[in-house]
């Protein structure tokens, strides 16, 4: 009897040795010592231990071995053999298949708190001796970490059940970001294009004035293409002209003031070659042609980034030319500059050659 009731007493310490390791495993250690680090009072015990790594590991998978070796021994003494399978074996299923598949539970994290200071204290000690056998054991015997992906559509999903991860701490415009990125060779120019029916043109010969301008601040279109004159505004493409940089003073024709370099983007170039490119010659915006050589839109590098970034240019700022607005946006560095300068106005500042007062 009493060896039946000591074969129990260990199968017990075996379950409980699973549900620690379990425990300590259940977050990546990287993700640990960042909420350790963050003061979280939970993380803060676990990382005692979990900073061992495999040390741990050893140690806590030897536990595991002699307890439930010691039960199944004594319980051998004791039962029938076919009684001792009955009793064995679901507990050796519970033990190494049922446990480590289940969530952490409050229950696991308490028992685990209140072991991990002798945990941590025997591994001060058996650490040296620990980890070479651990590391021996993973180098010759453990499989690689598998990510478990195999192409970009496993990717894509892993991304999807990110969003949906209860502590997951990525913005839904980051994630955003990374499934544009990933599926940015997906794309042709035809589907971000600007069609030609919705592109506005102007002729060369027409006076820049306010008249023009007005209608190109209405078109909402950043670059107009430039055609020569012809009958019912119908002509070859000669050039483009930026809307940004008219302005009320800005006179003469179109052909005085518009870019009269023209570059050219095919329909079915994909993104990554109209970025190209852009890198090649600098050009904001391309002609689009199809394999006839006509016209079919344009296509612009905005258009291309908002393809790859999604809505990051919703920003109403455009002062970029204003050097006080463009400090102002950031206060707290104004105030962090001033106080710096005010520091190094008392303190000497020490340099490889003197100290300068």
């Amino acid at each position: 009897m009493t060896d039946f009731i000591l074969a129990i007493i260990l199968l017990i310490l075996a379950l409980g040795g699973v549900v620690v390791r379990k425990t300590y495993f259940y977050i990546p250690a990287r993700e640990l010592k960042r909420q350790a680090a963050n003061q979280d009072r939970n993380a803060v015990q676990l990382y005692r231990a979990v900073a061992f790594g495999n040390s741990l590991r050893g140690l806590l998978w030897l536990y595991i071995g002699l307890t439930s070796a010691g039960s199944l021994v004594l319980m051998a003494r004791v039962l029938p053999v076919w009684a001792g399978l009955l009793i064995v074996g679901p507990l050796l299923w519970i033990t190494f298949s049922l446990l480590p598949a289940t969530r952490s539970t409050k229950v696991g994290t308490w028992l685990t708190m209140i072991v991990t200071p002798t945990i941590a204290w025997t591994l001060n000690y058996l650490h040296p001796l620990l980890s070479r056998g651990a590391d021996v054991v993973e180098r010759r015997y453990t499989a690689p970490a598998h990510t478990k992906l195999f192409e970009l559509n496993d990717l894509l999903e892993l991304i999807e059940r990110q969003q949906d991860q209860s502590d997951n701490r990525l913005s839904a415009q980051e994630l955003e970001i990374v499934k544009r990125a990933l599926s940015f060779d997906d794309y042709k120019v035809r589907d971000v294009l600007t069609p030609r029916k919705q592109v506005k043109t102007v002729l060369a010969d027409d006076t820049v004035g306010p008249i023009l301008i007005d209608e190109l601040h209405k078109s909402h279109q950043s670059f107009v293409l430039v055609r020569e004159k012809a009958a019912k505004g119908k002509g070859v493409i000669v050039g483009t002209l930026e809307y940004n940089k008219l302005d009320l003073k800005s006179t003469g024709k179109v052909q005085d003031v518009m870019n009269h370099t023209l570059y050219y983007a095919h329909e079915n170039d994909s993104l990554r070659e109209a970025f190209q490119a852009f890198f090649a010659t600098n050009s904001p915006m391309f002609v689009v042609v199809n394999s006839f050589e006509e016209y079919v839109g344009i296509i612009t590098v905005k258009a291309m980034l908002h393809q790859l970034l999604g809505n990051v240019f919703d920003e109403d700022f455009d002062q970029y030319d204003d050097l006080g607005a463009v400090a102002a946006r950031h206060p707290s560095g104004q105030k962090k500059l001033k106080k710096s300068a005010d520091h190094a106005d008392q303190d000497p500042v020490k340099t490889e050659d003197e100290v300068v007062e």
